[in-house]
């Protein structure tokens, strides 16, 4: 841990000749709860699992045993809570003279928003690494840590093989026109992005296409400006992309426009009917909210320390069925 803050480091707070000191920081938007499902939990860990419906009916012959059928039990996926934090020093002096004579109490917003930029970061990160990805290595000022991040079936967020309960077809959702995977974002590639959608099954192989609704993407990328126009001509009754007046055909979106994405080309659309629910989508699952701790002091220097904590676990389990995804590069994820 680093030397508590002292005046020689900000003398300027103990500074009479200097009348205003302000704080120049920033707290970053809440944006993952708009992409991952948030829900609490009391536990270390949880588990969550599922069970399939059933198959289609068919013919019974007369006076012929009409065919049985029972549901097939799903994928596990465990979630098991970590602590992130942060902690800061003061010594006595800078503490007394400067942060408290200043009224620069505003260090437990800071902390807060410390602990907010990492949630964002981690959240964003499973989106950018999500591509046939299991794992990615995670930096932060504590070093670099390994982050595992397979879905139930054992695969990552964006994949072209994740493999279906009854055994069946795998299922793509790597943005797929037919032709050509990750398509880059343009209005053929919304196209595309639906039409793969529009081929998701349910765990016996049953038509259970997605209704896509938002788009993700990095603020201020050639995807973000891209999709306003495309989504203003779509709103204009207008195609996209063209001087035709007829109306487009596909429905208009949200954007999500994502501060903490790494990758400009990268680009990404769910269902929020299913993606933001306990048995899909991407899950964000806390059992302690950011809490700013007492203020501790070191009775041997008086140093004062006060930090955040916060406890959470991110993951999921079904997400193949509402989301999709495009590194915008034409690269075929089966090569």
């Amino acid at each position: 841990m680093p030397a508590p803050l002292n005046i020689a480091q900000a003398a300027d707070l103990v500074d009479l000749s200097i009348q205003k000191i302000f704080s120049k920081t920033s707290e970053p938007e809440v944006m993952y709860s708009k992409y991952f499902n948030t829900r609490t939990t009391e536990d270390y860990y949880e588990k969550d699992s599922s069970l399939s419906g059933l198959g289609e009916a068919d013919f019974v012959a007369e006076n012929a045993a009409i065919v049985s059928d029972i549901p097939i039990q799903g994928k596990d996926k465990t979630y098991t809570q970590n602590m992130v934090a942060i902690i800061v020093p003061f010594t006595f002096k800078m503490w007394k003279f400067g942060i408290k004579k200043r009224d620069l109490d505003n260090v437990a917003k800071e902390l807060r928003a410390s602990i907010s930029r990492k949630k964002e970061k981690l959240c964003a990160e499973r989106l950018t690494n999500g591509f046939e990805t299991t794992s990615y290595s995670h930096l932060g000022i504590n070093g670099t840590t390994t982050i595992t991040i397979s879905g139930g079936d054992g695969l990552g967020l964006i994949d072209d093989d994740h493999t279906r309960e009854d055994a069946g077809t795998n299922m793509n959702n790597y943005v797929y026109d037919g032709t050509t995977y990750n398509i880059a974002f343009d209005y053929a590639g919304l196209k595309a992005a639906h039409r793969t959608a529009s081929l998701f099954v349910d765990p016996r192989g049953n038509p259970r296409a997605g209704n896509l609704d938002t788009l993700v993407c990095k603020k201020g990328s050639s995807v973000h400006f891209k999709a306003n126009e495309i989504l203003g001509a779509i709103k204009a009754g207008k195609i996209p992309e063209s001087m035709d007046n007829d109306a487009a055909a596909v429905p208009a979106f949200k954007i999500l426009p994502l501060d903490y994405l790494s990758t400009a080309a990268y680009w990404w659309m769910f269902d929020a009917s299913r993606a933001l629910t306990d048995s899909e989508g991407l899950q964000f699952i806390e059992s302690q909210p950011t809490q700013i701790d007492p203020v501790n002091v070191v009775y041997k220097t008086k140093e004062l320390q006060t930090s955040a904590t916060a406890m959470f676990d991110l993951g999921h389990n079904d997400v193949a069925r509402c989301w999709v995804g495009s590194k915008g590069n034409d690269a075929d994820p089966t090569d």
